[in-house]
């Protein structure tokens, strides 16, 4: 009877004691936590820059459809609120590059605005970026995607798409929602990169060196891309013979999609669909007539760009020489090869100023 007793007592005495343990283990635990919450430590796979890419994807995407956006123009570098508009989509790119600006996209009820979505090309990536509230060091990249529709081959077709490329970050996260614009479901998309490097390039897609019955030389520049692009820290080099002349732009925006021209003298000027005509034959870079700014048969031209830190860098280089066998009246066109090889380039005796 007592060696029962005394067994009973062991075995009570050891479930006593793997309580106590677990019990003080529980409550290491539970400090621990408290502490590592107190300290901000993460255990794990956690990374607290990417809850930050999540919440910034999250939060831009609701800002973009919560509603249908606002403009707010400045006046003498102030807000003029008395001026500000829900109706940003009436605006042209040239008017919205000077004032805050939320593209929101969506109507009362809930739906994509077709025009809405039509006016975003007319909106630089930075606008956008700092309406959804992007801090400077992040990157954005914004799609929209049919996703259903009556029509089959309507299916995966890309409605808008441009940003930063996720392959220039190291990481970052990603936001959808699905809406419904018109008879169609498209799926809206914001990915946020932690990349500040890239930058959207325009391109020079035609030229005209030769002039004909005193006509003016001009350049045409194109935005490919979907976004507008900010003008301002572009700029045009040109040598000829041995003198150079350049001129760095200060403003301007051109809208995705669309091109430019700048000319030696607009009055005289074909245009064609070109969104502006910039005369800038007050720089030498562009003539007129005998005035020779682009060498007639020999020269070099470079697209350049600064930002506020940096001198103008060339972007793009195209040289020319007598053996291209450029006549009178002919243009240069970009036919999308690397611009310094002369492959690149086709002498087109029908220009075509302004149309793409």
């Amino acid at each position: 009877m007592t060696r029962r007793s005394n067994r009973f007592a062991e075995d009570e005495d050891g479930v006593t004691a793997v309580i106590e343990f677990l019990s003080a283990f529980i409550l290491f635990l539970m400090v621990l936590t408290s502490f590592l919450s107190l300290t901000q430590i993460n255990l794990g796979p956690n990374n607290p820059s990417l809850d930050r890419l999540d919440n910034s994807a999250s939060e831009g995407l609701q800002r973009l459809t919560n509603d249908g956006g606002w403009f707010v123009p400045w006046q003498n570098g102030e807000r003029d609120l008395d001026n500000a508009t829900a109706d940003w989509e009436m605006q042209n790119a040239s008017t919205l590059i000077m004032g805050d600006l939320l593209p929101g996209l969506v109507d009362k009820t809930g739906n994509i605005v077709v025009e809405k979505i039509d006016a975003l090309h007319n909106v630089t990536r930075q606008q956008m970026m700092r309406g959804i509230g992007l801090s400077d060091d992040n990157e954005l990249y914004f799609s929209i995607r049919v996703i259903e529709s009556e029509n089959q081959s309507r299916i995966d077709h890309v409605i808008f798409a441009d940003g930063t490329p996720r392959t220039t970050a190291k990481n970052s996260a990603i936001a959808s929602r699905v809406f419904a614009l018109e008879d169609e479901l498209v799926r809206l998309t914001v990915e946020i990169h932690d990349s500040s490097s890239y930058f959207a390039k325009v391109q020079l897609t035609e030229f005209l060196t030769r002039p004909t019955g005193g006509g003016p030389e001009w350049i045409e520049f194109h935005n490919p891309h979907s976004f507008a692009i900010d003008l301002t820290g572009w700029g045009i080099s040109s040598t000829n013979g041995a003198s150079t002349t350049s001129v760095l732009f200060e403003e301007g925006v051109l809208a995705g999609g669309d091109c430019g021209i700048f000319t030696g003298w607009p009055d005289l000027q074909e245009s064609g669909n070109a969104s502006f005509v910039w005369d800038i034959s007050s720089t030498g870079v562009l003539g007129v007539g005998t005035q020779d700014g682009l060498g007639d048969v020999k020269g070099v031209l470079r697209v350049t760009r600064a930002d506020e830190l940096t001198s103008p860098s060339t972007i793009y280089t195209i040289s020319w020489d007598p053996v291209w066998g450029i006549g009178a009246g002919e243009s240069i066109v970009w036919n999308g090869g690397d611009t310094y090889l002369q492959t690149s380039w086709n002498i087109s005796s029908a220009p075509t100023p302004g149309d793409i």
